[in-house]
C-alpha cells in the first residue's frame, strides 16, 4: 500500500508554477547588527537573515548569532516588516521592533525590546500562533538563572509566543528546565513540544553530562517537564542535541544527532518517535538511510505528509529530502543535487529557496565553481517533480516568504530581495 501511494505522490503535477520578475534589493533590516558586529568581530560573524514568517500585515525577521554570541553586548529584538501607514496595498522596508513581554522572565531587558537571547529562528506555527523556541540565551539571563535559591546553579531555556492584538508584542517564558539550547517547538495531541539540549544545572554541565532533551507544556507554554532526555554516552567528549520536530497526525518525530569531540566528528543522527507510549528510537526499517544523517529542516506539507531535509558531514554539499507518509520515510531522488535551505508556502503548492551545493570555501574565495541559488516550485502531490521559477545567482539565500504580494529573500548578507509575481 505505501508504494502505491508514493506512486500517486511522484505523480506529475498538472498546477501551473508562479511567475516572478527578478528579485531587487529591497530592505536592510538588520544594518545596526551588522554594523556593532562587524565591529566585534573583524573575523568574520552570522550577518543572514535566518527566517523570514509572514503573519497578515507583518513579516517577521529572524537574525542573530549563537556562536559569537552577539546578544549579550547588545540586544537580539523581534523585528518586524509592516505596511506603510499610508499605503494599503504596499509595505514599508523600514523595520519596526515589538515589544517583549518579560517581567519575570530573565534579566532586566536592556530595552522593551530585549529578548534575552542570541539568535532568533526559526519562527513555527502552533495551534494557530507564531512561537519562537529560544536557541541561546544571553549571558545575563544565564546568570539570572544560576541566582535562583536551589542546590545547584540551574539552567533554563527561553520560548516565546506572539500574543493577540493590534500593537504586536511577545511573550516570553524562561520556563524550560534544562535548556542551554532550545531548537524547536510544535503542538502535539493537545500539548506543546519543544527540544534542545543541555544539562540540569551548571554541576552537571561542568562534569561533561550533556543531555539531548525533549520538553512538554500543558499549559500554553508558562511551564515545561522534561519529557525524554538522553546524555552523550562518555563524560566531556561531545555533545549532543535534539533539533527538530515533526508532528504528522498521531506520529511526533525528534531529530537530532552526536558530535563527539575526539577528531570533530563524525556527526551521527539520533532520532526517535512516539511509540507505545515513550518516545522510542525511529526504526531503520521505516528510516532508512535518514537514520544516520543529520537533519536540518523539518515541514508539514498537508495533514499526512511531511518534508524532512537531512545532510552528512559537509554542511556544504547538497542536502537529502525525505518524505515523510504513513510511518515511513522515502527519499525524494530528484532533490539529490540540490541543497534545500528554506520553504514557504505559495498558492498551489510550495517554493524552495535552494543551492548548487558547491563548497563553502569554493564560493568564499572565489576558487572553483561558487554555488549559486535559485527558488523552485512543486507540490505536495509531486513533491520530486520540482521546477525553477526564479534565479539569483551567486546571491546566498538563507530565508523565503511570500508577503504582500511578492517573493522576499532573505541573503547571507542581512538584506532582504524583493520580486514581484507575474514576471
Amino acid at each position: 500500500m505505501f508504494h502505491l501511494v508514493i506512486a500517486c505522490l511522484l505523480a506529475s503535477s498538472t498546477v501551473a508554477p508562479p511567475s516572478f520578475a527578478p528579485a531587487v534589493p529591497w530592505s536592510e533590516p538588520i544594518a545596526d547588527y551588522l554594523a556593532r558586529g562587524a565591529e566585534l568581530h573583524p573575523d568574520g560573524f552570522n550577518r543572514a537573515i535566518t527566517a523570514l514568517m509572514p503573519e497578515g500585515d507583518r513579516l517577521w525577521i529572524g537574525y542573530g548569532d549563537a556562536t559569537k554570541n552577539l546578544g549579550t553586548p547588545a540586544p537580539i529584538e523581534f523585528r518586524y516588516l509592516a505596511k506603510a501607514a499610508d499605503c494599503t496595498s504596499c509595505a514599508d522596508p523600514k523595520p519596526r521592533l515589538a515589544r517583549v513581554l518579560a517581567e519575570g522572565q530573565g534579566a532586566p531587558q536592556r530595552t522593551p525590546f530585549d529578548t534575552g537571547e542570541e539568535q532568533i529562528e526559526p519562527f513555527r506555527i502552533c495551534d494557530g500562533r507564531i512561537w519562537q523556541a529560544g536557541v541561546d540565551s544571553n549571558d545575563p539571563d544565564e546568570l539570572w538563572t544560576q541566582a535562583k535559591p536551589a542546590p545547584a546553579k540551574l539552567i533554563e531555556g527561553n520560548m516565546f509566543v506572539l500574543e493577540p492584538g493590534a500593537e504586536p508584542a511577545w511573550r516570553k517564558y524562561r520556563a524550560i528546565p534544562g535548556g542551554e539550547h532550545v531548537h524547536d517547538v510544535c503542538a502535539f495531541r493537545g500539548a506543546l513540544y519543544a527540544v534542545g539540549s543541555g544539562s540540569a544545572n551548571r554541576v552537571e554541565w561542568e562534569g561533561g553530562q550533556i543531555f539531548r532533551h525533549i520538553w512538554r507544556s500543558d499549559d500554553g507554554g508558562k511551564g515545561w517537564t522534561v519529557a525524554h532526555r538522553e546524555m552523550f554516552p562518555e563524560l566531556g567528549k561531545g555533545d549532543t542535541r535534539y533539533r527538530r520536530l515533526l508532528a504528522i497526525g498521531e506520529r511526533l518525530y525528534a531529530f537530532g544527532y552526536v558530535n563527539p569531540f575526539v577528531d570533530k566528528g563524525p556527526l551521527e543522527g539520533r532520532h526517535v518517535e512516539w511509540r507505545d507510549g515513550a518516545f522510542m528510537p525511529i526504526s531503520p526499517d521505516t528510516a532508512g538511510e535518514l537514520a544516520n544523517l543529520i537533519v536540518t529542516r523539518t515541514w508539514n506539507l498537508d495533514a499526512g505528509t511531511g518534508l524532512v531535509i537531512a545532510r552528512g558531514q559537509d554542511a556544504s554539499a547538497p542536502t537529502r529530502a525525505f518524505l515523510a507518509r504513513d510511518g515511513r520515510f522515502m527519499e525524494l531522488e530528484g532533490w539529490r543535487s540540490l541543497r534545500a535551505i528554506d520553504l514557504a508556502p505559495v498558492e498551489g503548492g510550495f517554493l524552495l529557496a535552494c543551492g548548487s551545493g558547491a563548497t563553502a570555501e569554493a564560493t568564499d574565495r572565489g576558487t572553483g565553481e561558487a554555488e549559486t541559488f535559485e527558488v523552485r516550485f512543486f507540490t505536495s502531490t509531486a513533491p520530486d517533480a520540482t521546477e525553477p521559477v526564479l534565479a539569483l545567482g551567486t546571491t546566498r539565500v538563507t530565508a523565503i516568504a511570500v508577503w504582500d504580494g511578492a517573493l522576499l529573500v532573505g541573503t547571507g548578507d542581512g538584506a532582504i530581495l524583493r520580486a514581484a509575481t507575474g514576471g
